[in-house]
């Protein structure tokens, strides 16, 4: 009998007390959130790609990240567990797409709770190119003058090509690379030297060095006279005048 007065007691008014506990649920729900703290920074954002197809063109490669949680759980968090992705794996055909932007947390940022994690933007445009490999030429840049009296006779450059790898159309306009400016100022003998390429298309992937060894011959400058008289000369050392004539 006490036990059903008891259920009875329970049941009494009980939509009156759900929705006064759940009152309570939300007001301290409320007044949790409103107490705790924000924090944004931002990150750059790191790329996924698969092996056929590459971004081209300009396009958004940092996003916004706001942190929202208590004070003494979201300070300590580096900005560099906070990682922000995007995944190409899914994509098979060149085009233009709207990605969404993935996050990933480690390191100081795992096990934080509450912790609420929002970016923006949420997607990145961007257009998506077949990637191509090619075998590309290397030439010399120069700067100032050789010594008066000698000249550059030859020249020999290890490697004189590279392999590049990145995005169709930023290849196929390439034919070459330049080297940084190789200084002939004041040079009267030969000469070596290590010389960085110069890449300036940073979607284009350079494999094996950035460097390349020039080799540079130089010699005193002869006149044209001068030029016949020593071939003259090594004629005839080579074919000496007997005084016979040939019949």
């Amino acid at each position: 009998m006490n036990n059903e007065k008891l259920l009875a007691k329970i049941l009494e008014k009980w939509p009156v007390k759900v929705l006064s506990l759940a009152a309570a649920l939300i007001i301290a729900l409320f007044y949790r959130m409103n107490t705790l703290d924000t924090r944004s920074f931002s990150v750059p954002i790191q790329i996924e790609a698969n092996t056929l197809f590459v971004p081209t063109g300009s396009f958004v490669d940092t996003v916004r990240i706001s942190l929202r949680g208590e004070t003494n759980g979201i300070n300590p968090i580096l900005e560099e567990d906070i990682v922000a992705f995007i995944n190409l794996e899914k994509y098979t055909k060149e085009g233009s797409y709207r990605v969404p932007v993935q996050i990933r947390k480690k390191g100081s940022a795992l096990g934080v709770e509450p912790l609420e994690i929002t970016v923006l933007p949420m997607e990145i445009p961007l257009t998506l190119e077949q990637i191509v490999v090619r075998t590309i030429p290397v030439f010399p840049a120069f700067r100032g003058a050789i010594a008066q009296g000698y000249e550059l006779i030859n020249q020999y450059i290890i490697p004189d090509s590279v392999t590049a790898e990145g995005p169709r159309s930023a290849l196929e306009g390439r034919y070459n690379f330049l080297t940084e400016t190789i200084n002939l100022e004041g040079r009267h003998e030969n000469f070596s030297v290590l010389i960085n390429i110069i890449n300036d298309n940073p979607l284009i992937t350079i494999h094996e060095s950035q460097m390349i060894e020039y080799n540079g011959i130089i010699s005193p400058f002869m006149r044209e006279t001068q030029r016949f008289n020593f071939i003259q000369g090594y004629e005839n050392e080579d074919y000496p005048d007997t005084g016979e004539t040939e019949l």
